[in-house]
C-alpha cells in the first residue's frame, strides 16, 4: 500500500472526568500489550503524548490525599491543530496501519463551546472508528451520604458525566452510519467499586442505568449491526478510596485518599480499553483487507486466463513466423531471375516482416500480462500475510480481554469482535 490506512479513536467526556488520566493508564500498558500480540509500534511525538507523559509524572508523585490535580487539556484556538497521539502498527518490520488517539479538551463538549469547537467534535465523531467515553465512577456510585442503591443513580452523575450531552452528540453522529463503530464505556477511579464480584457487577448495572438512553439508541435497527459496545472499568491510579465531596465555586469536587498512604502509582486494567479497541480495529481492518484479497484473487484468475489465451496467440504467431521464414529460405534458393519474377507475384519478404512484427507484438503483450499477474500475486501474498498477522494479534488480544466482574461486551460480539478460528 502506498499510504497506511488510518484508524481513529476519540475520547469523549466533559472537562475533569479524566480523559488524559485514562490515556496515561492505557499508555502504561502500551508496549507490553502490543509485544504480547506479536506486533511492533512506531510512535510519533505530539502534544497529546507530551500531556500523557506529564500526567503520568504527576500521578507518580501524587501525595496521599491526591491534592495535586492533573493539568486538564487546554482548548486550542484552532481545534484542528491537535494531531492527537499517533502510532503506526506492523509486523516483521513492515508497517500496516496508523492509529490516532484524539483527546479533545472537555471545553469542546460544552453547550457553550464555540462553533469551531462544536464542528470539530462533530467531524471527529463522524470520522472516528471508535469512541471511548471515560466515566467518573464516583459521580455514578456515590451520594452525599453513602453509596447509591442498586437501581439508583447519583445526582452527581448528570453534573459530572453529562450523559445526556454525550448521548446527543453520538445520536447526531451515528444517525446515518455507513461504517462500523465501537463505543467503549470506561468507568474511571473505580478502585472501590471493583473489590468484589458484587461491587463490580453493581458498577456494571449502574453503567447500564446511567447510559440507558445511549444504549437503547445503539440497539435500534439502523445502528445495531454497525455499533459494538463494551464496558471496561479502569483503575486509573490504583489503591485509592473516595473520601468526600466539596462544593467549590458552585462545582462539586471529589477527594480521595491513598490506601495505604504510601501506595505507588499502580493503574490497573489500562490495557483493557486498548485491547478491545485494537481487537475491533484489526477486525475492521481485516474486513477491508479480505475484500482487497478477494478482488486481487479474482484479478489473478482473470489474468491467468489472459495469459493462457495470449500464450496460445503467441504460439500461433510463432508457427506463422516459422512458415514465413521457411518460404523466405525456399525463395532464396531459387535462381535470381526466377526469384525476382516470383517476388513480383508473391512477396514472401513482406509476409515474413508482418509475421515477425506480429510475433514480437504477441510476445511483448504476453510478458506485460505475466508481469501484471506477478505484481497482483505479490499483492495477494502481502495482503494474506497482513491478514494472518492481524488474525494472530486479534486472538492474542482477545485471550486477555476481560468479560466478567464489571467488564462486558454489550453489543456486537459476533460481527465486530469475533475471535479468528
Amino acid at each position: 500500500m502506498n499510504s497506511l490506512q488510518e484508524l481513529n479513536i476519540i475520547m469523549v467526556a466533559p472537562r475533569g472526568v479524566g480523559k488524559t488520566s485514562l490515556l496515561a493508564a492505557i499508555h502504561e500498558e502500551f508496549d507490553k500489550t502490543f509485544e504480547s500480540a506479536g506486533l511492533t509500534t512506531w510512535t510519533s511525538d505530539s502534544r497529546t503524548l507530551d500531556a500523557i507523559v506529564e500526567c503520568k509524572r504527576m500521578l507518580r508523585n501524587m501525595d496521599y490525599r491526591l491534592q495535586k490535580r492533573v493539568v486538564q487539556t487546554s482548548a486550542l484556538l484552532d481545534p484542528w491543530e491537535d494531531e492527537g497521539f499517533v502510532f503506526e502498527v506492523g509486523s516483521g518490520g513492515k508497517k500496516f496501519m496508523k492509529v490516532r488517539f484524539t483527546d479533545p479538551s472537555g471545553e469542546y463538549f460544552k453547550p457553550a463551546a464555540s462553533l469551531d469547537q462544536k464542528e470539530y467534535i462533530k467531524q471527529q465523531l463522524n470520522q472516528c472508528d471508535a469512541v471511548i467515553i471515560p466515566i467518573d465512577a464516583t459521580a455514578l456510585m456515590e451520594k452525599k451520604i453513602g453509596r447509591t442503591k442498586s437501581t439508583e443513580i447519583s445526582p452527581w452523575h448528570e453534573q459530572k458525566n453529562d450523559p445526556a450531552r454525550i448521548t446527543k452528540l453520538l445520536k447526531d453522529a451515528y444517525e446515518s452510519l455507513t461504517k462500523p463503530r465501537l463505543v467503549v464505556l470506561a468507568p474511571l477511579k473505580c478502585e472501590s467499586y471493583m473489590k468484589t464480584d458484587k461491587d463490580a457487577n453493581d458498577l456494571l448495572d449502574h453503567i447500564k442505568i446511567g447510559y440507558r438512553e445511549l444504549l437503547e439508541f445503539v440497539k435500534e435497527d439502523e445502528q445495531y449491526h454497525k455499533v459494538a459496545v463494551v464496558v471496561t472499568p479502569v483503575q486509573t491510579i490504583g489503591h485509592i478510596t473516595f473520601s468526600h465531596a466539596e462544593t467549590i465555586d458552585g462545582y462539586t469536587q471529589f477527594f480521595y485518599n491513598k490506601v495505604p498512604l504510601d501506595a505507588p502509582y499502580a493503574p490497573k486494567d489500562g490495557d483493557q480499553p486498548l485491547r478491545y479497541v485494537l481487537r475491533f480495529l484489526l477486525n475492521v481492518y481485516n474486513e477491508s483487507r479480505k475484500l482487497e484479497l478477494e478482488t486481487a484473487r479474482k484479478n489473478i484468475e482473470q489474468l491467468e486466463k489472459e495469459v493462457g489465451v495470449k500464450a496460445d496467440q503467441l504460439n500461433s504467431a510463432r508457427r506463422r513466423l516459422h512458415l514465413a521464414e521457411q518460404r523466405v529460405n525456399q525463395r532464396n534458393q531459387l535462381w535470381l531471375p526466377i526469384r525476382l519474377i516470383a517476388n513480383i507475384f508473391d512477396d514472401v519478404h513482406t509476409s515474413y516482416s508482418g509475421a515477425n512484427n506480429s510475433y514480437t507484438e504477441k510476445e511483448s503483450d504476453l510478458k506485460d500480462t505475466e508481469n501484471q499477474k506477478f505484481a497482483v500475486q505479490g499483492q495477494v501474498d502481502a495482503t494474506a500475510a497482513q491478514i494472518q498477522a492481524f488474525n494472530t494479534a486479534i486472538s492474542k488480544f482477545a485471550i486477555d480481554c476481560k468479560q466478567d466482574r464489571g467488564f462486558a461486551i454489550l453489543q456486537g460480539r459476533a460481527k465486530w469482535l469475533p475471535v479468528p478460528k
